[in-house]
């Protein structure tokens, strides 16, 4: 059935718990690659905040696809500065190397942070 699309499906979004910030970032960064920029949404929570990217599956149930949330949830009150705009990368033979920073630096992949004023309702609840 072409164009054919569950209903119940529609509006339904997975989300997955990452261990940890490095690995969000590595699989924002990887995306750097194929030239898409996918930022990183930060809100803030007691004690800490929660990071999450987006994603899609496309063609999910042959809608128009299934959101993905990968999320990490930091309780390391002094690492979530307000100033910090952006998270930058870099992996070299000394190993790899993430930092919160207000500026981006030549050599490095920056993900941009985009500041929430709450939680959106499709992150779950445990975060």
């Amino acid at each position: 059935m072409s164009g054919y699309c569950e209903a119940d499906r529609v509006g339904e979004a997975i989300s997955v718990r990452v261990e940890s910030l490095e690995d969000l970032v590595r699989l924002a960064s990887s995306l750097a690659s194929r030239m898409v920029v996918m930022p990183i949404y930060r809100y803030r929570i007691e004690g800490g905040a929660v990071y999450f990217l987006q994603m899609m599956y496309k063609d999910y149930y042959r809608c128009h696809g299934l959101p993905v949330i990968y999320y990490y949830v930091s309780k390391d009150a002094e690492r979530e500065s307000k100033s910090a705009k952006y998270i930058i990368a870099r992996a070299d033979e000394s190993g790899e190397k993430i930092e919160l920073t207000d500026r981006v630096r030549p050599g490095w992949i920056a993900v941009p942070i985009i500041n929430l004023a709450e939680k959106p309702v499709y992150v779950p609840v445990e975060a």
